[in-house]
């Protein structure tokens, strides 16, 4: 097997995993921490409130979303899921470069 065919091969092995992984979410997503004002609340001793909400740009500025608890597993699998499409979109790059510089 020649090295263009392997890369080839390579190429075809990425975009199908990069097909397999399913929904996904551009954005940081971040635990925040932080106290309510309510004079009796127990985040006023030391506990804070901890909330998950997810950051991305749009239009040149940051938003941010509070997730709700209930899908917080949801969020977080969208975010680690675009990572990943995003690591084989790079070494995708690279293959293709490579077929490229072969011929």
């Amino acid at each position: 097997m020649t090295q263009r065919q392997l890369f080839r091969s390579k190429a075809r092995s990425l975009r199908s995993r990069m097909r397999k992984i399913g929904s996904m979410m551009q954005g940081s997503v971040v635990y925040r921490r932080m106290t309510c004002g309510k004079p009796n609340c127990r985040c006023q001793k030391g506990f804070p409130h901890t909330f998950l909400c997810v950051t991305y740009k749009d239009k040149g500025k940051t938003k941010t979303v509070y997730v709700n608890k209930a899908l917080e597993g949801e969020a977080l699998v969208l975010a680690r899921n675009y990572k990943q499409h995003k690591l084989l979109l790079k070494e995708l790059t690279g293959v293709n470069l490579e077929i490229l510089k072969s011929r």
